[in-house]
Parts: structure tokens; sequence; C-alpha cells
């Protein structure tokens, strides 16, 4: 595993990230601590990686078992149609 600090990840942005497609992790430091990482994406992956990772989307997965443990189910066809049918 690499690690690189800012002024390398600003310099050598297109040979970190050749690293990283080729299936090297790379960990980003700032200041001398981990602030982030670069890992390999592929294509097939990438709706899995915005599912798991936008805060909106957790949000609603959130609230949608929050309502399960709570009873408050509805049918595929009442949620689809907004409750009008």
């Amino acid at each position: 595993m690499k690690i690189a600090n800012t002024v390398d990840l600003k310099n050598k942005t297109n040979k970190l990230l050749r690293q990283v497609m080729e299936g090297e992790p790379v960990i980003i430091t700032y200041r001398g601590k981990p602030a982030a990482s670069l890992l390999p994406l592929k294509e097939e992956d990438l709706e899995d990686f915005i599912l798991e990772n936008s805060p909106e989307i957790r949000k609603k997965i959130a609230k949608a078992e929050k309502d399960l443990k709570a009873g408050k189910v509805i049918s595929l066809d009442e949620y689809l149609t907004g409750g009008k049918e």
C-alpha cells in the first residue's frame, strides 16, 4: 500500500491514479495524518459504491429500516403510485 501526501497528490495525480487502477490502494495524508484513501473502482461496481456512500440514500435506508421495525409498511403498488390508486 502506498502513502502519499497532498503535495504528491497534486504533483503526481496521474501516476497515483495509474497505481490505484492497477490495484494498489493509496492513503493520502494531510499534515502527516491519514486523511483519505484512493481505492480502485471498476465501472461495474459504481452503482454499489454510490448506494453505499451517498448520505441521502443512507438516510432513506435508515428511515425505511426504522419504519419496518415500527410496522409501517406499504405495498409496492401503493409506494409506486404514491398512495393514490
